[in-house]
């Protein structure tokens, strides 16, 4: 079957990178990073690590590898720490939470569409349209 599209896949790649490492970075990384940056740490202590430590790893994976899948720059390995981070929100954080939000509560959620959507851009990798395929890296 003939597409509209001769680099339908590039383009799948561009639109999930684009919008979930949009989202993960400035959504949810950045108010992190601010958090950290004001000493205002509210932030779990899972795994027996410490809440800063732990808002640390989170930042690193939700500000920093969001802003690589966002830029295509090794989109497969940043796509890693955001797939762990979203498990971990999803079932260890939001564990006693419904899986959707009906009534505007806490829930799995957003957490769930961002592990989708980052297991996305891990099999998709960075495609035409990314920094890695400028540098030759594709």
């Amino acid at each position: 079957m003939r597409t509209i599209f001769k680099q339908e896949k590039d383009l799948a790649a561009l639109v999930l990178r684009l919008g979930f490492g949009f989202f993960i970075a400035f959504g949810h990384g950045l108010g992190k990073l601010q958090m950290l940056l004001s000493g205002n740490i509210q932030f779990p202590a899972l795994f027996g690590i410490s809440p800063t430590i732990n808002l640390v790893l989170a930042i690193l994976a939700e500000f920093v590898a969001g802003i690589m899948v966002l830029i295509g720059l090794r989109t497969r390995l940043a796509s890693i720490p955001l797939m762990i981070t979203m498990a971990t929100a999803a079932f260890l954080v939001h564990s006693a939470d419904p899986l959707f939000a009906a009534t505007g509560g806490a829930s799995k959620e957003f957490a769930l569409i961002f592990l989708f959507g980052f297991a996305g851009t891990f099999f998709l990798g960075s495609g035409k349209y990314s920094v890695d395929a400028i540098a030759g890296r594709r």
